[in-house]
């Protein structure tokens, strides 16, 4: 519950008529921050507290069923939930369904112990089904999304199982010059991600930085990280808040075995009921929205996140760690003069909009947009929406201007630019806390002069003069962005992608639906067709790449949106096509396309829209091996809708050498 405030307990009574903790709950910053393991050898590895370039980082994370509760707010209860979840020593063992924030520095060597004490399998698994037919839900791996690193051997690698009883330490080499920023981890194994992801199987993993920028003899930067910005003229940092946001889809079943759902289709629990996610028919393109279920920030649903201060500027690391919702998140202060809005109302989509439009009243507070996919932007983008679609993460600079409550709201989208091709209204998502400043108002109350103030306190003259002019010339941030832009001229080849979901005879069946990755070409008309596509075969490699190259790729979706996730290597966004012809990439508002201001922004997951046509560009650095790319609604990727594909050595000729014993 959360501490008394006079102000709070004047929102708590007018919120809801039930008791204030059943509404306003007050949540963790962020999910308990894994520290390095306490067993290290003095004698072969530094020390705990020596961290930075060549230390090592040790921890341990089991995967075990965890019984606990999840708040309701349709029926203003907690629900019994028994789930699958990371367990570490940063959770005390206690329930927990998002997994512990674990910050690294670059140049750090983190060994991660993952420890598999789900029950066994049943031994037929996969079974006759296929390896396109979800299966084997105890067998796990993980994948540490967005990082730079190997994904061979007991690195980044997706393509090893972790059975029941087995314990495995994954070894992730983060290079020293690794960007610093907001990336996850979350379990990978093909058939089981997506109900893993869904039982809040997912975590923070951040790479902090403190490298300072320094300028290049040819009048540009030596880049460093935006960290070292954000701090206040004292050196104190901004706060900074971890958002992990995750759809976990739990449900009661009755005697048959079916999902317990009223006549609207909202699911329900009876008393002595224990909601669980057990199969993927609670992951159907229109089940979370018709389930009534609340999308959690950092295992909380409808928290209210205190100790924010009127005026401070504050870092909010978003990351989109759930399976099947789209989040379009912004703020608006709730005015005390809302009408009270009883919790079981909330049951419908209807009312939860109501609530939003009669409590959250205040003007769209903006924000800067300082990061995509743990990249640091060229620019800061202003923005009162942000849109975030599974795997993606966005870093904001936000400030409230005045004390109070805010919400934190998941605002209306539209059929195309949701992940399950259906539009939703607004809904709540939780509460932040604003309390009194107390500092009298300087040059440094908006967010760029906090910027600006921290350049000329915390920076060598010489480089914070020049941060300083480009924060003023449209808060440009050539000092921190690690990845220069790709060139034309640098493009050495070209792939193309196309997304489908195939309702229809073709074998095998079942299933009916069958989910694709194939390439482009053009069809009798002229008109862009899928050729060579086909479902995810684990033994098929389906692209080769090879090191040093730079490629342009091309795709599009023939059925549906799907968020295209690719390992290993970054890519930089050079256009978006709607149906008309038109690039909706460059200046523009995000309300008409989720794709307005992304030109030139680096990701590693990007929304592929039925019928747009997107070109990325990117460059095949530092690492060979084999991994994946797939959809990152994790239930098509389960499903086939994955791809295996290889960075090897060049051949000297232009190809890739074929190894030889």
């Amino acid at each position: 519950m959360l501490a008394a405030s006079p102000a709070l307990a004047q929102v708590d009574a007018r919120i809801v008529d039930n008791p204030p903790e059943a509404t306003l709950r007050t949540a963790p910053e962020e999910p308990t921050v894994a520290l390095p393991h306490a067993g290290f050898d003095a004698t072969r590895k530094p020390a705990p507290t020596e961290r930075g370039v060549g230390a090592e980082v040790f921890y341990d994370l089991a995967i075990r069923y965890q019984d606990g509760t999840i708040f309701n707010p349709s029926t203003g209860t907690d629900d019994p939930v028994r789930l699958r979840s990371y367990v570490g020593a940063a959770t005390g063992g206690s329930p927990q369904f998002a997994a512990p924030t674990v910050r690294i520095l670059p140049g750090e060597t983190f060994r991660l112990t993952l420890r598999n004490e789900l029950p066994a399998d049943d031994p037929t698994c996969p079974g006759a089904g296929g390896v396109n037919v979800p299966h084997c839900f105890n067998r796990t791996n993980m994948h540490t999304h967005g990082l730079h690193i190997s994904p061979t051997g007991n690195s980044d690698n997706v393509l090893v199982s972790v059975s029941p009883g087995v314990s495995f330490q994954y070894e992730y080499n983060i290079p020293p010059d690794h960007p610093a920023g907001t990336f996850w981890y979350h379990s990978h194994l093909h058939g089981s991600t997506a109900l893993q992801v869904s039982s809040g199987m997912a975590g923070a993993l951040i790479i902090e930085g403190g490298r300072i920028p320094a300028l290049a003899p040819d009048g540009g930067y030596v880049t460093g990280d935006v960290d070292v910005v954000l701090r206040k003229p004292g050196g104190e940092p901004f706060r900074d808040r971890v958002m992990l946001f995750q759809q976990i889809a739990y449900a009661c079943r009755d005697g048959a075995g079916a999902i317990k759902a009223a006549t609207t289709g909202a699911w329900y629990c009876d008393a002595g009921d224990v909601g669980e996610v057990e199969g993927y028919d609670q992951l159907t393109p229109t089940s979370w929205s018709a389930s009534g279920r609340f999308t959690s920030i950092n295992g909380e649903v409808m928290p209210t996140l205190a100790r924010a201060v009127a005026g401070e500027v504050e870092r909010w690391r978003l990351i989109h760690g759930g399976v099947r919702d789209s989040i379009k998140l912004r703020f608006r202060k709730m005015e005390p003069a809302g009408k009270t809005v009883v919790a079981a109302r909330l049951a419908t989509a209807d009312a939860r909009q109501a609530f939003v439009d009669q409590r959250c009243t205040g003007a769209p507070l903006p924000a800067l947009g300082l990061a995509a996919d743990g990249l640091t932007r060229g620019a800061l983008d202003e923005r009162s929406d942000t849109i975030l679609q599974p795997g993606y993460r966005e870093d904001l600079l936000v400030r409230f201007p005045e004390p109070g409550v805010y919400c934190v709201i998941n605002g209306e989208l539209q059929t195309d630019q949701a992940v399950n091709n259906e539009p939703h209204g607004r809904e709540l998502l939780g509460y932040v806390r604003v309390d009194e400043g107390t500092a009298p108002p300087s040059a440094g109350d908006s967010i760029l002069g906090a910027l600006i103030a921290s350049a000329e306190a915390n920076l060598p003259d010489d480089v914070g003069a020049r941060v300083v002019a480009d924060l003023q010339d449209g808060m440009r941030l050539a000092a921190f962005a690690r990845h220069p832009d790709v060139a034309a001229e640098e493009v050495t080849g070209r792939q193309t992608l196309g997304f489908r979901i195939f309702n229809g005879s073709l074998p095998p069946a079942p299933p009916a639906f069958r989910f694709e990755i194939g390439e482009l070409g053009r069809d009798l008309a002229g008109n862009l067709a899928l050729m060579n596509s086909a479902p995810y075969d684990p033994v098929r490699m389906d692209r080769t790449l090879v090191l040093g190259a730079v490629d342009e790729w091309t795709m599009t979706s023939f059925a549906a949106n799907h968020p295209f996730h690719i390992h290993v290597n970054p890519f930089q966004i050079i256009e978006v096509l709607d149906p008309t012809g038109t690039d909706v990439s460059g200046p523009g508002n995000p309300n008409v396309s989720q794709y307005a201001n992304l030109k030139g922004v680096w990701k590693d997951t990007l929304m592929v829209e039925q019928g747009h046509v997107i070109k990325v560009r990117t460059r095949y650095e530092r690492y060979i091996g084999d991994f994946v790319l797939h959809c990152h609604i994790l239930d098509h990727e389960d499903q086939g809708m994955m791809q295996n594909v290889r960075i090897a050595i060049p051949d000297g000729t232009g190809g890739a050498a074929v190894a030889h014993h």
